[in-house]
């Protein structure tokens, strides 16, 4: 048994060893970002022109004329991330600058109508056009925070490559920190895109509030963050290994479930005595990480939201957060208060985080050296986890070119939305699972071209089989045509597919059927799927494959 003990303990550390780049590596990217933190307070004041990002501009709504502002150098500009908390894990190397937006470059009321976000982008364009001038510089490229096509990053390569971290770049994210009154933000009742109606009437909007807001307390989420982090060997180690875990879930490190900030959040929460103080300075590596794992897998406190606030000082009401709860799908309130940090994390995405999870605790259990070729040697991507996997082609899809790029939400969370539901309708209790995954940034982006080649990628669909009779059984049974609504809900769902039936025992009822040879019993998740995609997103031919 202590053969075992030390043989895992070994694995993990060179693990570790490997996961993390040496001092020396670390000590050359801490120069380029201090040189490219240099060069952008260096940026002179000049006139930020809309003209140089006319396309991201006209995508959002806006005119360009009552953007034009006095370009002013941040106030300031400081490191953030896994390269300020020590927890760095190949293969994202890649370190997290912020850029304090100054007030004077704002209006009072720009936190209105995507006003926010097109200045922030505009000022990026300063930076942008500054360091493609420097010959310290080797390429500047656009990305986006988190996949929100609304809020681009900058990539900026260093002209001197670093031998150990191939493909290092520094992050450029603007941060907002007291430039709107945070009142204007409320989550619960403000709607700040006044396009964004029901029957004519606004309506709040909280993810987009939630969008400025997550800008305006960056900084002191990175510095509590950091802050924990801080000669804390154990919780260092333990965060890196979660991030190596999560990775090798290519579905669950993803724009709508975990990432390495968000990882780190929930450990802080855990350390906590909010979070029950289950983490501490005696824990080591292994046991803090199966203690992260089994929080995700089966706590109670997910449904009631976490709040990274000591109770003691606590400055958020309970009424607040229960508003927080019925308002996303997973509530997670930051320090300030102030923003839920999980505000992109989805339904869908967190029950299959908890379902990973719960094979993970599992594998520690069962799993030859507790696990470790299984949870960080092997890639488990959307063909191994599912039983079924569809490929689905939006692009340029009736559907998505009615929505307007971005209102509360934007249009692509839109429609994986609006694709969960469907399947969901369609498949009922023949699935156990289902997920909808759409990251929609294109590799390439020219800011000048704005959000047209977003979407571009096929959005994913992974389908997790129910109990097989249910699953590849032939016939649906839906309501009795006595009760008039829901037989008209089924029609108008089903369309030619419906039909009226009697059964064996005499019932009547409308419902759906699905024959097939024996053989082929296997592809009628993929017809059901076809047909109700098909159906309500208007597809043509050839726009989905299965792709597992």
């Amino acid at each position: 048994m202590v053969s075992a003990e030390y043989s895992v303990d070994l694995k993990l550390s060179t693990l570790l060893n490997e996961a993390r780049p040496s001092a020396a590596s670390l000590r050359a990217a801490g120069e380029a970002v201090d040189a490219v933190a240099e060069l952008i307070k260096s940026v002179p004041s000049q006139q930020a022109a809309p003209e140089a990002a006319s396309g991201f501009v006209r995508d959002l709504g806006l005119a360009a004329e009552k953007l034009a502002f006095s370009f002013r150098p941040p106030e300031v500009v400081r490191l953030a991330g896994s390269h300020a908390a020590g927890v760095v894990a190949r293969p994202d190397v890649a370190a997290d600058l912020l850029v304090r937006l100054p007030k004077e470059c704002f209006h009072e009321k720009d936190f209105l109508n995507h006003r926010y976000h097109a200045k922030r982008c505009l000022y990026l364009c300063v930076i942008e056009k500054s360091l493609n001038s420097s010959p310290l510089i080797r390429k500047v490229s656009w990305s986006t925070f988190q996949d929100e096509a609304r809020k681009p990053v900058l990539h900026v390569y260093p002209a001197t490559e670093i031998a150990e971290l191939p493909g290092f770049y520094v992050r450029i994210i603007p941060s907002a920190s007291s430039l709107f009154d945070v009142s204007k933000l409320n989550l619960s009742t403000r709607n700040n895109v006044r396009a964004y109606t029901k029957d004519g009437i606004n309506q709040p909007t909280p993810k987009y509030n939630n969008s400025i807001l997550e800008d305006m307390f960056l900084e002191e989420n990175a510095e509590s963050i950091s802050c924990t982090f801080a000669n804390w060997k154990a919780l260092q180690e333990a965060l890196v290994l979660l991030k190596v875990w999560a990775r090798q879930r290519t579905s669950i490190y993803a724009h709508d479930c975990l990432n390495g900030y968000l990882i780190s959040a929930i450990l802080v929460f855990l350390t906590m005595d909010s979070g029950g103080s289950i983490l501490n300075i005696s824990m080591s590596t292994r046991q803090i990480f199966r203690v992260a794992v089994n929080f995700f897998a089966t706590s109670k406190m997910w449904p009631r939201g976490l709040v990274l606030q000591p109770i003691k000082k606590r400055t958020i009401t309970k009424e607040y957060i229960a508003h927080l709860v019925r308002t996303f799908d997973v509530a997670i309130c930051d320090v300030s208060g102030h923003v839920n940090v999980a505000f992109r994390m989805t339904k869908s995405a967190f029950l299959e985080l908890q379902d990973e999870a719960a094979c993970t605790l599992n594998c520690l259990d069962k799993c030859r050296d507790g696990g470790f070729e299984e949870l960080f040697m092997t890639k488990v991507d959307f063909a191994a986890k599912f039983d079924s996997c569809l490929r689905v082609n939006l692009k340029g899809n009736s559907k998505v070119t009615a929505l307007s790029f971005c209102l509360d939400d934007e249009s692509w969370r839109v429609l994986e939305k609006d694709v969960q539901s469907l399947l969901q309708q369609g498949l009922t209790d023949r699935i156990k699972m289902i997920r909808v995954l759409w990251r929609s940034t294109p590799s390439e982006w020219n800011i000048m071209d704005g959000l047209s080649e977003f979407g571009s990628n096929p959005l994913i669909v992974g389908v997790m089989l129910s109990l097989l009779e249910k699953s590849y059984r032939f016939v649906d049974i839906g309501p009795n045509p006595e009760n008039r609504d829901e037989a008209i809900k089924f029609r108008k769902f089903w369309g030619k597919k419906a039909e009226l039936r009697r059964f064996k025992d005499g019932a009547i009822a409308e419902s759906t059927v699905w024959e097939t040879e024996t053989w082929e019993k296997h592809t009628i998740i993929k017809r059901i799927s076809d047909y109700v995609l098909t159906k309500h997103l208007l597809l043509r031919k050839g726009r989905f494959d299965s792709c597992c």
